[in-house]
């Protein structure tokens, strides 16, 4: 007998897919975030990396800079702490990896906080933020990026809760010890590993 995975609001699981423990497929992710959508301002933007940097000075970049950062591709599925797995979205932009090396953190850095528009921000391992998935996304699939759904960027972790990859990303800091953003402060997890069902801060 085959395990079922098919909730009320979702769709049947293919055979030949696994999800993480206490997820659902659904046909298309949902828009969800918080707050309002900001107004898309291209002449305003600008992606900041600081805190704990190798230089010990904060790294700016503007769009039309990060787009000169070879182009990469990734197909996920897009994971959800309320429990819900959007499967094979297809997204295209920069890997985080390629900004990291523009911009290097310091010794001692393990974490960094991801921030985005108002204020909301979410904590990160490094080592996530350097994996050869990690994107910062301009486009889904082959469109570019709706501003609903974070344009006209957005931070993409697939082996991570979505919370963990913020919408209208403006940045990162280096962390030599870990600071608990938006989500982490009210009471998920620091890490946010799917695979490992990292939801909440008392399993940490």
């Amino acid at each position: 007998m085959t395990e079922d995975h098919t909730h009320p609001e979702g769709i049947p699981l293919p055979a030949d897919r696994t999800l993480p423990p206490g997820q659902y497929p659904v046909p298309a992710p949902p828009v969800m975030h918080y707050g309002p959508v900001p107004r898309r301002r291209p002449e305003r933007w600008r992606l900041t990396v600081g805190g704990a940097t190798a230089t010990g000075t904060e790294a700016s970049f503007d769009y039309d800079r990060l787009l000169e950062l070879p182009r990469r591709e990734i197909q996920a599925d897009l994971h959800c702490a309320v429990g819900w797995s959007a499967l094979d979205q297809r997204w295209s932009g920069i890997a985080a990896r390629d900004v990291v090396e523009l911009a290097p953190p310091g010794d001692h850095v393990l974490h960094v906080l991801v921030f985005a528009e108002y204020g909301y921000a979410s904590t990160v391992r490094l080592e996530d933020l350097l994996s050869a998935r990690a994107l910062l996304a301009t486009h889904h699939d082959g469109e570019p990026l709706p501003d609903e759904r974070g344009g006209p960027m957005r931070l993409v972790l697939p082996h991570l809760y979505s919370w963990k990859g913020p919408k209208w990303v403006r940045g990162w800091n280096y962390l030599t010890e870990p600071e608990r953003g938006f989500w982490e402060e009210r009471g998920y997890h620091l890490h946010g590993d799917a695979w490992r069902e990292e939801r909440y801060s008392y399993q940490e």
